[in-house]
Order: structure tokens, then C-alpha cells, then sequence
């Protein structure tokens, strides 16, 4: 796509509306030669409306268009977003990794969100990769939400007011931990009874494709255990920004219990609203968001033991939760729409003027 105010100096901008969306949402990764070639076809009939072409999925639609493109005078740009999956380490190591590795090869620039991906993209002998996070895109969690607010809110979901409110945000699938959060809150509920746990994500594959059924009954299955059921809230997929924006108020403290990411927005939802947060440490990725120590904690992969004991600290002090909260969302300023938008387009103006 090609802004049409790219000279300027404004952070806004107009673009065409020719987009490509291959459809495979739900099915594997690789797309099927006809998604293919109906992608190369895309970018061959729109090439007077873009200059530089940046792809976010990792596909053989994907990896086949650079030389194509390259032919055409344009750039292309792949965009890195998920550690273990698009990193060049991780492709080398799948199924035909070789043949993808050297396509990945071909991109004029790497678009990585997280210094995490980008390091790996340059340890692998990649020469132009940027780093640019994500920025904040739920602006309603920089407004706050007031005592009274938040009091009202509790009382609609049917939460005490004087409880404690664990929030998860994400998936329901292996990769996100919920099955690491079942466990430790099935063992914290047993010790603070005013304990509470919200889970903002999908209920069913008829919400997601990618809601994980089996693992879905095993978390339940795990706090029902518990007898903690009535104090877990199931709340389905949330689309709308203002009522995901009301689940965060509600909360005390975010848990994301994460196995692998690119970055985690919700980290950046969560700082942003003032929440202490436990998550795992994934170096150059979720330490990148919070401070260890100082606007949450931070526990190795897979324990439990260390997550279950970084939550009951916040748990148990009110004080040292409304301090980390206060440095969480002084350290989220970083996460500017604008500076964002002021990185990108240097970017996109640096990958315009390397020679092919």
C-alpha cells in the first residue's frame, strides 16, 4: 500500500483500500498452492498502487514473493511476530525449514516486534531487521477508571468488593499457560478466600477455531477441583474495546502465564492500566513490558511454584500491588501511537532506499 501523505510530516495516513487477505484463518500456516498463486496474482494487478509490500503470516505465498516483487522494481518487508513460529531459528527447524530459510532470505527488510525476534533474525545473518513494539491500541485504559466506577463494575459481574481479582487475557490454547494459571490459582484459592479470577478469551471453537477443547475441560476441570468455580469468571470472546477496557478496571493484578510470544499486547494493555503483573520471563520479549521488581514479577517457564508464590506476594500486600501499579503505568508511555507511527515510517523510508 502506498500512503499518499509519506513526505509529510503527520503521523496519520491515508491509505489505498486494495488489501489481500488469504482466507486461511484456521488452517495451517502454509497455505495451499491456489491461495498461492491467487496472492501473486493480487500483487501482480495492483502493481501500480504500492511500492513496498509488508506480510504478516509466514506462508509459501508468502516466501515466493519477494523475487516477484523484486522483478517489479518494489520491496517487501516481512513482519516477525511470534517467537518458536517466524523467527528463522524456528523455520529452519520445520518440515522443507531449509527451502524456507533460504526465501526468508530474500525479504529486503525484517519487521521484528520484540528485540527478542530481532536478535535471533540477526544472529541468523540477517542484515536489515528493526525493532519496532507494538504499540498501546486500547486508549480507553489510559483514561482509569475511578473507585466508583470500578465498585459498579465489580457489582454487575457479582465480584465482593473487597476482593482480589486475577485477569487473564488471550487464548485458550497451550501455548498461553492457562493450564500453568488453573493450577496456581486452584492453590492460592484454597488459602485467600476472597480470591477471584477473570478469563477474558474464547469458550468454545465456535468463538475461535483455535480454542483448544480438551485443554478447555482440563482448566476447568482443575478449579471446579478446587471448589473454586464461583469465584472463576468465563467471560467468552470480548470484541468490544470499551467492555475489555472495563474487565482491566475491575482487576488487581494481570497473570500471563505465557509459553512463547512476539511480544504479548496484553502486556502492554495491562501496564497501561496500572496492573502489577506476573508473567513468564521470556528475555528480550516480556521483560521488554514489565520490570522485574518494579512494575510486577517475572518466573521461569513452566514453574508453577514461582508463579504461584509471585502472585500470593501481590496478593498479600495491597500496597506493594498500588506501587507497582503506578511504576507499570508510568513505564507504559513508551507504547505511544505516535512514536510508533514515527518509527514505522523512518523505517518504511529507509527500506525504499536500499538498492536491489
Amino acid at each position: 500500500m502506498r500512503p499518499t501523505n509519506v513526505g509529510s510530516g503527520s503521523t496519520d495516513y491515508e491509505l489505498t483500500s486494495k488489501l489481500w487477505d488469504s482466507g486461511s484463518r484456521g488452517r495451517s500456516r502454509w497455505m495451499t498452492l491456489p491461495d498461492a498463486v491467487r496472492q501473486l496474482w493480487f500483487l501482480l494487478t495492483h502493481a501500480r498502487t504500492y511500492d513496498i509490500v509488508q506480510f504478516h503470516s509466514l506462508s509459501w505465498g508468502t516466501l515466493v514473493s519477494p523475487p516477484l516483487l523484486h522483478l517489479l522494481g518494489k520491496k517487501a518487508i516481512f513482519n516477525s511476530t511470534l517467537y518458536g513460529s517466524d523467527n528463522p531459528s524456528a523455520v529452519w527447524q520445520a518440515r522443507r525449514g531449509h527451502l524456507a530459510g533460504r526465501l526468508l532470505s530474500h525479504f529486503d527488510a525484517i519487521l521484528a516486534i520484540s528485540p527478542m525476534l530481532a536478535e535471533d533474525y540477526r544472529a541468523c545473518g540477517f542484515k536489515n531487521v528493526a525493532c519496532i513494539p507494538h504499540f498501546m491500541a486500547l486508549p480507553q485504559l489510559q483514561q482509569g477508571c475511578d473507585e466508583a466506577a470500578r465498585g459498579k463494575l465489580r457489582q454487575e459481574l457479582s465480584i465482593p468488593s473487597d476482593a482480589t481479582v486475577l485477569l487473564f487475557v488471550g487464548s485458550v490454547i497451550k501455548r498461553k499457560g492457562v493450564d500453568l494459571l488453573a493450577e496456581s490459582f486452584a492453590r492460592l484459592s484454597a488459602r485467600h478466600h476472597d480470591l477471584w479470577l477473570v478469563v477474558v478469551g474464547p469458550n468454545s471453537r465456535a468463538e475461535n477455531l483455535n480454542y483448544d477443547e480438551e485443554l478447555g475441560r482440563a482448566v476447568r476441570g482443575t478449579i471446579d477441583g478446587a471448589w473454586a468455580a464461583s469465584r472463576a469468571i468465563w467471560t467468552g470472546t470480548v470484541s468490544d474495546k470499551d467492555v475489555l477496557a472495563r474487565y482491566y478496571s475491575v482487576a488487581d493484578i494481570f497473570v500471563f502465564p505465557t509459553r512463547s510470544e512476539g511480544l504479548g499486547n496484553v502486556l502492554i494493555e495491562a501496564v497501561t492500566a496500572g496492573l502489577p503483573v506476573v508473567a513468564t520471563n521470556l528475555p528480550g520479549c516480556t521483560d521488554y513490558v514489565v520490570a522485574d521488581g518494579e512494575s510486577g514479577y517475572l518466573f521461569p517457564p513452566e514453574n508453577v511454584d514461582a508463579l504461584t508464590q509471585a502472585v500470593e506476594r501481590l496478593v498479600a500486600d495491597p500496597v506493594l500491588r498500588a506501587r507497582m501499579g503506578q511504576a507499570a503505568r508510568a513505564g507504559s508511555k513508551r507504547f505511544g501511537f505516535g512514536d510508533y507511527c514515527r518509527q514505522l515510517k523512518a523505517f518504511y523510508l529507509s527500506v525504499a532506499s536500499i538498492r536491489t
